[in-house]
């Protein structure tokens, strides 16, 4: 333990400050950048970054956090294009450099000329003293593309986990993320078509929420009907992928506590359970490829996991009931099919101690990897995710503990508030 905590501290101290630097990036990559302007106060109020963005910072975030012609015209002194002046009241800014788009300037209003798609302002534009229905054939369709908030994604990972692990997504200062995980409890295969295949069977729900108290640092809070399990966890976010740094890592670590930590009285528990608080720690380690195809890998070291309920020791019902802790090796990937649906699936091995036990409901072994796979759809700051998986527990301490036999439908809902 004391290993783990001095490794962790050296990557504290020795790593970067951390100012979300895949926007400076994609300022310094934008071929109508100023050269000499540079540094987290392009966006930020100070040379640090991390604090309050400045007028272009939030013209930026207003945008979609991506850079437009319109940003590169209100911001002539952090751009360098080509612009016409054409009389004393208007001028034409060639701000775009897929020469598809034109900002024009009058009387001091400034105006989007989409040549491509015939249209002002994203408004198409019909075509003067035409019916209707013909004026309609003329205009071009309205691009159907949808943005992603680039803090609700980690390559072709959408929202904060894989399935049940966490994709190392980093949390900004000030940001709340919310989560919903349900696990239908009647497997696939025993439902069949008659039970829609789980979706009329009862389930196993998570809840939650992340917030960020620096660009670094967040705390999370999530409970589940799972052995009412309240899961409280931080994370510190060590770097993040970009062009200067080959990976995205986080460290994660928390504890888990059954039946609300034990927080009402113990007498009024007609189970009489003891309290039982589970520690975890996480590192998350993410690569992703040409934005389409990323990989992650999440060692998991729990403690305490061995169930303390009345009969869950006898070595026939548990599997490595001589420990009391576990380790779990997870394994993620996902590839990007489309711009805002992926397809990700992941494999959570136990490779040391206790594995969990012989008592699901089907009477089925639960010394089984987690083994999941998901479909995720995503808008800006929202991602749905509609999965099948050989687990039903969403906690990390009872992921990294068990698997089942069978596999259940569910799904998650990430939310980005802010």
């Amino acid at each position: 333990m004391i290993r783990i905590w001095g490794i962790a501290l050296l990557l504290f101290c020795s790593a970067p400050v951390f100012a979300m630097p895949e926007f400076l990036q994609m300022y310094r990559s934008d071929p109508f950048r100023n050269p000499a302007v540079d540094g987290c106060n392009t966006c930020h109020m100070s040379p640090q970054g991390g604090d309050a963005r400045n007028p272009f910072g939030q013209a930026f975030e207003n945008a979609g956090e991506t850079i437009t012609p319109m940003l590169r015209a209100q911001f002539p002194d952090r751009f360098v294009y080509p612009s016409s002046r054409v009389g004393d009241t208007l001028t034409i800014h060639f701000s775009d450099p897929n020469k598809k788009q034109v900002v024009v300037e009058s009387g001091g209003m400034k105006n989007v000329v989409d040549v491509d798609k015939v249209a002002v302002n994203d408004r198409a534009v019909t075509a003067p003293n035409v019916p209707a229905a013909a004026s309609a054939a003329v205009a071009t369709p309205k691009s159907s593309e949808i943005r992603v908030d680039s803090y609700a994604h980690e390559g072709a990972f959408f929202g904060s986990n894989v399935v049940n692990l966490p994709d190392g997504n980093p949390q900004r200062k000030g940001g709340v993320d919310f989560f919903i995980g349900h696990r239908f409890s009647q497997d696939v295969k025993a439902a069949g078509f008659g039970g829609f295949f789980g979706f009329d069977s009862s389930a196993t729900i998570a809840f939650g929420a992340r917030v960020g108290l620096t660009n670094r640092l967040s705390l999370s809070v999530y409970r589940s009907n799972a052995f009412q399990t309240i899961s409280l966890g931080t994370a510190f976010q060590v770097t993040r992928q970009s062009a200067e740094t080959p990976i995205t890592l986080q460290l994660r670590g928390g504890a888990d506590g059954k039946h609300n930590f034990n927080l009402y009285d113990r007498d009024a528990d007609r189970f009489h359970t003891p309290k039982q608080f589970s520690p975890y720690l996480q590192v998350v380690t993410t690569r992703t490829f040409k934005d389409r195809v990323s990989l992650t890998l999440v060692p998991t070291f729990a403690f305490n996991t061995r169930s303390e309920f009345d009969g869950q020791n006898d070595p026939v019902a548990a599997f490595g009931a001589d420990h009391n802790n576990t380790i779990a090796l997870g394994i993620g990937a996902g590839v990007r099919i489309f711009p805002t649906a992926s397809i990700v699936g992941e494999y959570v091995p136990r490779v040391w101690g206790f594995r969990g036990t012989n008592s699901d409901r089907e009477g089925l072994s639960t010394d089984r990897p987690d083994v999941a796979i998901g479909l995720q759809k995503a808008t800006l700051r929202h991602t749905f995710e509609l999965l099948i998986a050989r687990e039903q527990f969403l906690m990390p301490t009872q992921y990294a503990v068990q698997g089942v036999s069978a596999y259940r439908l569910g799904f998650n809902i990430y939310r980005k508030i802010r």
